[in-house]
């Protein structure tokens, strides 16, 4: 069975693209997704975010802090380091990037930091 995931939050980090040996683009990020608040601190989930062709350039339109909704199925790797030490990380594979600044505007960050204006 395969688990699928709607994110919508904000990249992490700019997204890092890549071309595989056939030619075809790739491209992964990170993004942050608000879960509220637990003990008066801010609780947030991150995911890393991995696209391949058009959606692979979609992702690769955005900046780092811009508001995005991700879909996909999740994908938990797992591997062992030269040391022996157990390492997991868990994936969106992305089928669909959808810009969130389309959908709200007014939320939309500057590249500075400063909120957008309406």
């Amino acid at each position: 069975m395969t688990a699928h995931i709607a994110a919508y939050g904000r990249l992490g980090s700019d997204p890092v693209q890549r071309q595989s040996q056939a030619g075809n683009p790739w491209a992964t990020a990170s993004i942050a997704v608000p879960l509220g608040e637990g003990d008066g601190e801010a609780l947030v989930q991150w995911f890393s975010v991995v696209a391949f062709g058009r959606i692979a350039e979609t992702l690769g339109r955005h900046a780092k802090g811009d508001l995005v909704s991700v879909s996909g199925r999740l994908q938990l790797n797992r591997w062992q380091d030269r040391d022996g030490k157990d390492h997991e990380r868990l994936q969106v594979i992305a089928d669909a990037v959808l810009s969130a600044k389309t959908v709200h505007p007014a939320d939309r960050r500057r590249r500075d930091g400063e909120a957008g204006q309406c």
